[in-house]
């Protein structure tokens, strides 16, 4: 699962990049470039969850993917927006 997810960020021209240190991971650009920063010490699921966090905003219909990796990135759309809506409900 982890390398299709990569694939699919490679094929959106987005660089992961594995590396040590004290860090979620997520996405970044460094002078034009867009990367994923995943955490090399996490646990598996973890790296796929990062992942698959950060490639849920693309559109990803022109990408084939297999339907137990799409439901990951759909789940982690999910969470994400309702993080968003808890977020958005505090600071009112």
């Amino acid at each position: 699962i982890l390398a299709t997810l990569e694939d699919i960020a490679k094929q959106l021209d987005i660089k992961v990049r594995h590396e040590k240190g004290d860090f979620t991971g997520g996405y970044c650009t460094k002078e034009e470039e867009h990367i994923i920063v995943i955490n090399k010490r996490h646990m598996i699921d973890k790296k796929i969850n990062v992942l698959a966090r950060e490639l849920a905003p693309y559109d990803l219909t022109r990408i084939e993917i297999p339907k137990a990796v799409l439901e990951i990135i759909e789940s982690e759309r999910k969470r994400a927006s309702q993080i968003e809506m808890e977020e958005l409900e505090d600071s009112e």
